[in-house]
């Protein structure tokens, strides 16, 4: 997450709604790991409160004590579990919730992982990339593809790069060629699988990133 977009995000109203729009996917999974199942946003009140946590996140967040990220989670963990500890007709859920104990049963790994590439394919939608378009675009060979991760994981740490990026929807190229030791042509090659893992990087997808991690050591 963009550190001085959050700190202008406290004051500025119009900021901090594209802020929140950025980070639509972390409170996404970040409500749904905490339910154990998937969210549906037409119909599951718990998508309002996490949003409204996460709101209330940014205005208490303090710089020093801990990463907005964990910060940010915290609050919407507490405030899914007062929410249900206080609504009697949400006691028919599927997720178990202890009665005096705050630690909601954990949801297996790979319902996480399909909850974060639900999200993330929703995420490559906005830049009209599917997940067969991004299938044909991984690198054929290991040292491209590793070197094409480090790239993406590199640009995903600049300012420049992700503002232009989410403005335009566009791979920002030279940007990323002044940032990176790389070339031009070696982005324009692989624009669509470096985007995804920018995005992965910067949107905080922790199951994928951790795949990523393990492709880089092979």
């Amino acid at each position: 997450m963009d550190h001085n977009q959050l700190m202008k995000a406290k004051v500025d109203s119009v900021v901090r709604e594209s802020f929140i729009k950025e980070n639509m996917n972390f409170i996404i999974y970040t409500t749904s790991k905490q339910l154990g199942r998937y969210l549906s946003l037409e119909n599951d009140e718990e998508f309002s409160v996490a949003l409204e946590a996460f709101n209330d996140a940014i205005d208490t967040y303090e710089e020093g004590v801990s990463k907005f990220e964990t910060y940010a989670t915290t609050v919407i963990r507490n405030r899914l579990i007062d929410f249900h500890r206080s609504g009697v007709k949400y006691k028919t859920m599927s997720q178990s919730w202890d009665e005096d104990l705050e630690e909601p049963m954990a949801p297996e790994t790979d319902l996480i992982l399909k909850i974060e590439i639900e999200a993330f394919g929703k995420r490559l939608g906005d830049f009209n990339v599917s997940f067969d378009e991004l299938v044909d675009a991984s690198p054929d060979h290991e040292d491209t593809r590793v070197k094409a991760i480090e790239v993406g994981e590199e640009s995903s740490k600049d300012e420049t790069v992700i503002e232009f990026l989410y403005k335009t929807l566009k791979l920002p190229v030279m940007a990323i060629v002044k940032v990176v030791k790389t070339t031009r042509r070696f982005v324009y090659a692989h624009k669509t699988f470096i985007l995804s893992v920018i995005l992965i990087f910067h949107e905080e997808f922790p199951s994928l990133k951790e795949w990523i991690g393990g492709v880089k050591k092979l």
